[in-house]
């Protein structure tokens, strides 16, 4: 009876990830608002791998055969819902990868609540009570809560948090994903217990980073570092935000490229569709069909920021688009929290 159980959660499981990325679906989800979740009408033993699924993590293509998309300017939303992790005003990293470890008051800034690179995340509580006594852990610490994915800013400096059991000399690693693959390899001393040090977010690409002490490594924490275009070039949104009822439809620019989209509610009719920032149109006028379905064109191989608005919420998330593959991005209603 329990293998059955498992070998039927197994299929289940599969078949809902096949479905999820056989078409190159994607997720909308507002910074302020929650989104319908598929989870709540699930059988128990599966709502909370689906959760995790549909998490509203960032995904870029470091592991496709083009990685040129790395070094376009992006828009500061790309990095709007990181920024409790880092700063851009704090005193800049020279001659190490990191600052020389310090000792951190766990007792004094513990996290609400830690976040692994799939977005999925604990209450620190928790957290601890799952923590193996023996282990190295390195996270990056914001201002309320710890994470081990970030997306960041050239230039910006954060504070990393090392768990270590048994302090002495360590060595910390960094490598950079690009064009090619760096590492840098440097030696600190660690101090028994929680060690705090900064970084600072110096180069373009993928930056993986982790330590080793007594022989024991680890885990590695990731920093994608982009350039930030000009504020200029873009206009401010809140990430949730109610328009006032005299509100004018905006200008419309045209969308054109190589790559079909396609955005697809069940529950929404009548919404607003941006690109980049840039009005598009929407749902159900100028000849569409008010079905909860709005196409598009996007330009390929490269990410852009598609952001729906429904008169009362905004859904915005940073999204590539392989070249030539149709993109369905599915939106539900958000309710304030």
């Amino acid at each position: 009876m329990i293998y059955s159980k498992i070998d039927k959660f197994m299929v289940v499981l599969a078949a809902m990830l096949l479905i999820g990325t056989a078409c190159g679906q994607d997720w909308l989800e507002g910074g302020n608002v929650r989104s319908y979740d598929r989870s709540m009408f699930m059988d128990p033993g599966i709502a909370g791998m689906v959760r995790w699924l549909d998490a509203p993590v960032d995904s870029y293509p470091w592991y496709s055969s083009d990685v040129k998309f790395y070094k376009q300017q992006v828009p500061y939303t790309t990095f709007s819902r990181y920024n409790e992790y880092y700063t851009t005003t704090g005193t800049s990293v020279v001659g190490g990868i990191i600052g020389n470890p310090s000792l951190f008051d766990i007792t004094k800034e513990a996290p609400s609540r830690v976040y692994y690179g799939s977005g999925q995340g604990l209450p620190y509580s928790q957290y601890v009570s799952l923590l193996p006594t023996k282990s190295n852990d390195l996270w990056i610490q914001g201002t309320t809560n710890w994470t081990q994915y970030l997306v960041s800013p050239l230039g910006a400096v954060l504070h990393l948090v090392a768990s270590v059991p048994v302090g002495g000399d360590g060595g910390f690693y960094e490598i950079i994903q690009t064009d090619t693959i760096t590492s840098n390899y440097k030696t600190y001393q660690f101090y028994q217990g929680y060690n705090t040090m900064s970084f600072t977010a110096a180069q373009i690409g993928r930056h993986m980073l982790y330590f080793v002490v007594a022989n024991q490594p680890s885990n590695v924490v990731v920093i994608d570092v982009f350039a930030q275009a000009p504020s200029t070039q873009y206009k401010t949104y809140a990430a949730t935000t109610t328009m006032p009822t005299t509100y004018t439809v905006p200008q419309t620019t045209a969308a054109g490229g190589d790559t079909p989209v396609q955005i697809r509610s069940q529950g929404m009719r009548g919404y607003q569709v941006f690109l980049d920032e840039n009005y598009i149109g929407t749902e159900g006028t100028g000849g569409d069909v008010l079905d909860g379905v709005f196409s598009f064109n996007v330009a390929g191989g490269q990410s852009h920021n598609i952001r729906v608005y429904d008169g009362q919420f905004n859904y915005p998330k940073i999204i590539y688009f392989e070249r030539g593959v149709q993109k369905i991005i599915n939106v539900e209603p958000g309710v304030a929290v």
